[in-house]
């Protein structure tokens, strides 16, 4: 084995040129798969950070109607029903994230994300502590004082670490909170969270269809999640035969938590990302193999002598083989540094996406293995059968002076193969890549419906018990409202409890219309309480009738301005204004419906999914809703730089009240990018899949007509000295490599067209067969294709007939 080594390496250093592209080509291949295996490894494969995670279950409801991704939690009194009737889990727990003002002596109140969860949640999630305790079931019952574990990060950056934090009193939302412990530093569940509090009296009052708690369970030994969601089904039938009206159309179901995190969906496109690096690295292995055979050609009289010496076939291919397996190491190694940058940049890039703690991305001791596998395959791909073809070498033929032996001749049909399967697969990634980048274009210039321009936002939440209660709510924000306008630098400012980057819709009833039947999903639209400024601030345009006013206050009959789309879709050709819709499904016998009447028609404005789909949207009168304690303030500069208004928000808000943080704070510009900045992402990452697949293309293509070309230099002599014309030759080599293209592309884009249906709930404003991408893709792989045909069939046309005709 050492001295095939030896050979190998003094080979490749009298051939550097060969080495240099081979090795460059497997690191391209290698290192593209490399770091997209990090990335799905940090998000699908390396798991939640529990203790036998595979234990952890987790609850949740939704209708049979609902959209996959549509999902709800449980209500109190499903949890507790459920916690008192199951034995499938050691035990339930209830949590559920919060945002929370923190404040403290010396320093400035603080927006955190909060988790409260039910006692004995932190014993099911073995979750780690670094000083002190987690809270006990007495912290967690009604009216016991509050208790707080600070996250690790906020205990180093805001309390400089001191462990005498322990015992101390901080405030969160204006009600002291004694510190009991410090989380461990790899520990911020669900996601990003800075603290953990028990739930006490939260949610114990609610009704039995607000079923907005998360819950989730840790499996007995011997106990799987099939079984637990047989018991589920159970109790369920309970729910439905104790509490018809509040279960009705509710299905309940069971999963692993980390099935909860990481959708169906995000696993399928994850996996057609990772597919499709490996359709790069095929692409390279057929280049490396395409220039192994053209090797094996020119090497046919060394092979023969060492056969004629007595080497035997094994002796011949193990060193064909060691030459491989030397290249594919050394492309791995430069692969991997490859991958390091790709792994660096990618989390660089996902960081404003805030991903959950848990999703770690590095080449890991996984990512390295999964290398070594590649790097194995890779070399059996690309070695195999060039190694076996040039070892049956015919020693006579070959040995013969002047002979150019027969082996090229027999490696053709397999040449021209590998050439027609990475023309192919090129073309499926660029299809794939140009979809995505089309979509992302599409996105990025569709129209908003409003004016993003000068616009600046900030967030405001009331979250201590002062201030619960819609009166003191609206008393708040109606104040905030009017001193905004009166501020010189505000040319407009109006308040919304979520802006147009935050899509999703709701169940509505329309007034005339009969319900839907049971299975088949009913209206739903997307409605957001706003104050009379809201529109004109963003300059959402009035189509028809009125805009909310001050005057639409509590006391008032509650109205609504609709979109062009509510209106076209419910009430198609008749003016929508006197028109009356429900929040929600229909009343429930007893209930007086709280009907909301149509008093104007607003422009249709691009909602935050970037999905394509129009999603009917309705303002109602911030003073008529119930619940508003959190809202955001949408503000115009007068001077058209929006920054400017961030301390003029600030000052506002302290004025009013000195421990409200404003958070979110950005321009409406910014807002919008963090909005696509996902699909951006991924059309990054396929754009580079892409190019990458086309250059590897390419590069092939031109490599195996520059071989065949000079293959054939004698034949061309005995043409060109026979009278052939320089467009004869030119015929003759574009009827052998177009052959190759054309089937390629053939190919490759009829594989497209069925492959483009697994992007489809990825894209915005394109089609998976869509044709501008097509003929794109076919046009470039067409020029490329053409110009690696007619810059050796041009070299073919210097032949000089004496030189070629020399040896015949």
């Amino acid at each position: 084995m050492m001295s095939d080594l030896r050979l190998t390496l003094r080979a490749l250093r009298k051939s550097p040129g060969f080495a240099l592209v081979a090795i460059v080509t497997l690191a391209l291949g290698i290192g593209v798969n490399a770091a997209m295996f990090s990335i799905v490894n940090g998000i699908v494969l390396r798991g939640l950070p529990f203790p036998e995670q595979e234990k952890v279950i987790s609850v949740y409801t939704n209708k049979a109607t609902s959209q996959p991704n549509e999902r709800e939690g449980l209500s109190w009194g499903e949890f507790t029903d459920l916690r008192a009737q199951q034995q499938s889990c050691l035990d339930y727990a209830v949590y559920q994230d919060l945002s929370a003002t923190l404040s403290s002596v010396g320093g400035d109140p603080e927006r955190v994300e909060g988790t409260a969860m039910s006692a004995q949640g932190m014993a099911l999630l073995g979750a780690p502590i670094a000083l002190g305790r987690w809270f006990t079931a007495a912290d967690d019952q009604p009216g016991a004082p509050a208790t707080i574990v600070l996250g690790h990060a906020i205990w180093q950056n805001r309390f400089k670490g001191d462990p005498g934090i322990i015992g101390r009193q901080v405030k969160l939302n204006r009600e002291s909170a004694t510190v009991i412990g410090i989380a461990a530093a790899n520990f911020r569940f669900p996601e990003q969270a800075d603290v953990f509090f028990p739930v006490r009296d939260r949610y114990r009052e609610d009704k039995r269809d607000n079923r907005r708690l998360l819950v989730f369970g840790r499996l007995k030994p011997g106990v799987s999640v099939a079984q637990a969601q047989a018991e589920f089904n159970t109790v369920a039938g309970r729910f439905a035969t104790e509490h018809p009206a509040e279960t009705k159309g509710v299905v309940y179901h069971v999963q692993t938590m980390r099935a909860m995190f990481v959708d169906a969906e995000t696993r399928i496109l994850l996996g057609v990302m990772l597919g499709a690096v490996l359709f790069v690295l095929l692409i390279a292995c057929a280049n490396v193999a395409n220039l192994l055979l053209a090797r094996a050609a020119v090497r046919e009289k060394e092979l023969a002598v060492r056969a004629a010496l007595g080497a035997g076939r094994g002796r011949v291919v193990r060193l064909l083989f060691t030459e491989t397996l030397v290249l594919a190491g050394l492309g791995a190694l430069f692969g991997l540094g490859l991958a390091q940058l790709g792994v660096v940049l990618f989390r660089n890039h996902i960081t404003d996406l805030q991903p959950p703690y848990w999703m770690v991305f590095e080449l890991d001791a996984t990512a390295l293995l999964y290398t070594l596998g590649l790097t194995v395959l890779a070399c059996v791909l690309a070695g195999i059968y060039p190694a076996l073809r040039a070892s049956r070498t015919d020693l006579n033929a070959v040995l013969k002076d002047g002979s150019r032996g027969s082996t090229s001749a027999g490696m053709g049909h397999f040449r021209r193969l590998l050439v027609i399967g990475e023309i192919a697969m090129s073309c499926l990634l660029l299809v794939l890549s140009g979809l995505m980048v089309r979509s992302v274009v599409k996105m990025q210039s569709a129209p908003l419906g409003f004016d993003p321009a000068g616009i600046y936002h900030g967030r405001i939440a009331l979250l201590d018990r002062e201030s619960k209660g819609a009166v003191q709510q609206r008393a708040f924000f109606r104040q905030l409202a009017e001193r905004l306008r009166a501020a010189p630098e505000i040319e407009q400012a109006g308040l919304v409890d979520a802006g147009p980057t935050y899509g999703g819709s709701e169940p509505i009833t329309i007034d005339g219309r009969p319900p839907a039947p049971d299975g088949e999903r009913g209206p739903a639209a997307n409605i957001k309480a706003a104050s009379p400024d809201y529109l004109p601030t963003l300059r959402i345009p009035l189509l028809s009738g009125r805009n909310l006013t001050d005057a639409d206050s509590a006391e008032a009959p509650a109205v609504a301005v609709i979109s062009t789309a509510f209106a076209e879709k419910f009430w198609p050709g008749r003016s929508p204004l006197g028109q009356r819709f429900l929040r929600g499904g229909p009343a429930k016998p007893g209930e007086k419906p709280e009907w909301i009447t149509v008093v104007g028609v607003a422009r249709q404005v691009m909602l935050g999914n970037f999905d394509g789909e129009i999603v009917p949207q309705a303002y109602v009168s911030y003073q008529q809703v119930k619940d508003m304690d959190r809202m955001s303030v949408y503000a115009r500069s007068r001077s058209g730089d929006p920054a400017l208004l961030a301390p003029v928000l600030r000052r506002t808000v302290r004025e009013l009240r000195d421990d409200l943080p404003v958070y979110f704070a950005e321009t409406m510009d910014q807002q919008l990018a963090e909005a696509g900045a996902s699909k951006r992402l991924i059309a990054a990452l396929f754009g580079v899949f892409g190019v990458v697949a086309y250059g590897l293309a390419a590069v092939g293509l031109y490599g195996v007509m520059s071989y065949a070309v000079s293959q054939r230099t004698q034949e061309i002599g005995v043409r060109v000295a026979l009278g052939a014309t320089p467009g004869n030759i030119l015929r003759l080599i574009f009827r052998q490599g177009g052959g190759q293209l054309v089937i390629g592309l053939a190919l490759g884009l009829g594989v497209a067209c069925f492959a483009g249906q697994l992007l489809a709930s990825q894209l915005y404003g394109v089609t998976p067969r869509d044709p501008v991408t097509l003929t794109a893709t076919l046009l470039s792989l067409a020029f490329a294709g053409g110009l690696a045909l007619l810059i050796p069939a041009l070299r073919a046309l210097r032949v000089n007939p004496v030189v070629a005709l020399r040896n015949e």
